[in-house]
């Protein structure tokens, strides 16, 4: 790439080289005018003295043209009287007479130029340089005629010398002053060049300002008109792209925050199947951040078999569609994912945007639904059953007098009916917990201790019919931020549950201690336990290990559901530890 040069380089240069060369011209011509009038002067003179001595020779040599020695000294006196060498030549070329030289010694003129052209009857004019004055001179020469013949020819000539020496101190003169003209041009060109340039150049810092992002930057207006309209122009361009961008700005700013924010993963592709942009949610689909996935193929990420072939379905056609798909992971999520084109101002197809709703937790809840529907249904089914069917027999048996077993069949229906009341009030405390979510959750200092004892309260007509020894290890002074209500419901859920499937005799150990910020309640009993398989599952609803001694020991498989929603609301988690026939261990860590 070539070097660029500034303005004032473009503007100084060709100026001064007009400058110089017009001044050139001038000198030139004028040079030329000068040496050609001196020359047209002398001719002039030298002609007229000629034709004066053409007549005057003309008469002496009618008298006698062999009067040689007369010739010649009267060239010599009319040469030394005018200044003017004065020259007699015959047609032979013989010189006859001279006023300056030996006509002797002197060679013949027949060649010469002025002389051919006298012999012709013509005036001749020559300049030329001259062997015998060793200089330049200008000669004229006219033919004497005779009855029709030339009888002789008469040549003036004057040496030229002093008027080259005036014409070169006229050039010496103009070439002075050309030189000062030409420096005075020179420093006036530049000046005029800055002037022009300066402003140029100001405006041109202030572009590579608004270039480099700093559009706050205004330009001086110069004192030029156009150059002042253009700084206004390019000021309110400045400022415009200014406003312009800022609004560009922060609109990106919202739609990324919107795009950003969004719950819906959005990817959009191009026509050549390569990521435009993507959310952190779809990004996180695929397991990677959203930084690392802009500008790469879309079937380098997403390996899903389904997804791929939805992928090309939408880039085939124009039409929106719609499909629900798994990504198999340790835990698998279900997709509805959506397309539609994109198209650019001229509307040419240019991609696809690509919208994923993660619906796993709506799918799970349906089949929660479905299943709890169903097990309600089951759970209040079978002592409905048992109540219609008891309460039947009573009738038949009221009918025929026989009451011998109705005490039996009335504990009956009261244990089926205790225990639908358990079950919808399990059922309306789940409900609560899961309506309340956490947010009228009353947070108050506890002594755990107080409530632990409460708890063993309530339940000793259990622990007395047994005869479990509860073992309570509990610093008196150890207090916890807790609802009330909802940890002491908790905590007997597992006191309750300890009870139940623990055999006579045999000892429940209830220990609290705090490890750092957390506190840890650790209800131990020695009951049946629970098998390995089973262990991830029983904080399930209507989840029992043993379905038929849950039963008859009243269970509900609500119990433990509801602890799980209780310690989440109070920001910890519930773990348990057990072998079969050897007991178990329930931990509820929660914030101290």
């Amino acid at each position: 790439m070539d070097k660029k040069k500034k303005l004032i380089w473009h503007i100084f240069p060709p100026f001064l080289i007009i400058t110089v060369l017009s001044l050139w011209a001038v000198t030139s011509y004028s040079t030329s005018y000068f040496k050609e009038f001196f020359l047209n002067n002398s001719e002039k003179e030298l002609s007229i003295r000629a034709k004066l001595l053409q007549k005057n020779f003309a008469d002496s040599l009618t008298i006698d043209i062999n009067q040689i020695r007369y010739i010649d000294e009267q060239c010599k006196v009319i040469g030394e009287t005018i200044g003017t060498r004065v020259t007699v030549i015959l047609p032979s070329g013989i010189v006859v007479g001279d006023s300056y030289g030996d006509i002797e010694k002197m060679e013949n003129h027949i060649k010469r130029p002025e002389i051919i052209e006298a012999l012709r009857k013509k005036k001749g004019i020559s300049i030329r340089y001259s062997s015998t004055f060793k200089k330049n001179m200008m000669y004229i020469a006219l033919p004497v005629i005779l009855e029709g013949r030339v009888i002789a020819v008469v040549r003036t000539s004057v040496s030229i010398s002093a008027i080259d020496r005036e014409i070169k101190s006229v050039r010496n003169n103009i070439l002075i002053a050309m030189i000062s003209t030409i420096l005075i041009a020179a420093i006036v060109s530049l000046y005029v060049a800055r002037r022009i340039a300066l402003p140029i150049e100001q405006m041109k810092k202030g572009a590579a300002k608004f270039a480099q992002g700093d559009l706050s930057f205004r330009l001086a207006a110069p004192n030029s008109e156009e150059l002042s309209e253009l700084a206004v122009t390019m000021n309110r361009m400045a400022e415009n792209l200014d406003r312009k961008i800022k609004d560009f700005k922060n609109r990106s700013m919202e739609l990324e925050a919107v795009h950003t924010s969004m719950l819906e993963g959005v990817i959009a592709i191009d026509k050549n199947e390569k990521i435009i942009t993507i959310n952190d949610t779809a990004a996180k689909i695929f397991d990677f951040p959203a930084s690392q996935l802009k500008a790469r193929y879309i079937f380098e990420v997403a390996n899903n078999f389904e997804f791929q072939n939805f992928i090309l379905q939408a880039l085939a056609t124009h039409e929106p569609i719609e499909n629900d798909i798994v990504i198999t992971r340790d835990e698998d999520l279900i997709i509805n994912i959506h397309s539609t084109a994109l198209y650019d101002t001229e509307g040419m197809r240019m991609g696809t945007l690509i919208i994923f709703h993660n619906i796993t937790r709506i799918r799970r809840l349906e089949k929660m639904h479905k299943d709890f529907a169903a097990n309600v249904s089951h759970e209040l089914k079978t002592p409905l059953t048992t109540i219609k069917g008891f309460i039947e027999t009573l009738q038949e048996m009221l009918a025929n007098n026989d009451t011998r077993e109705s005490k039996n069949f009335l504990k009956i229906i009261e244990k089926n009916v205790t225990r639908m009341v358990e079950l919808i009030n399990d059922l309306l405390s789940l409900s609560k917990l899961e309506r309340l979510e956490g947010t009228l959750i009353q947070f108050e200092k506890q002594h755990i201790a107080t409530l632990i004892h409460v708890v063993v309260n309530t339940c000793h007509a259990g622990i007395q019919a047994k005869k479990i020894t509860v073992n309570i290890d509990c610093p008196d002074d150890l207090t916890f931020m807790v609802d009330l209500s909802l940890m002491e419901q908790a905590i007997l859920n597992l006191v309750d549950n300890a009870v139940k499937y623990s055999l006579k005799n045999k000892i429940i150990t209830i220990t609290v201690t705090k490890k750092g910020h957390f506190i840890d309640i650790v209800v131990k009993d020695e009951g049946c336990g629970i098998s390995k398989e089973h262990l991830s599952k029983i904080f399930n609803r209507f989840y029992r290990v043993d379905k038929a001694r849950s039963r008859n020991e009243g269970g509900t498989g609500l119990g433990l559901a509801i602890v799980k929603h209780i310690v989440r609301y109070h920001h910890g988690k519930i773990g348990v530890k057990s072998e079969k026939d050897k007991g178990s261990s329930f931990i509820i860590t929660i914030p101290g």
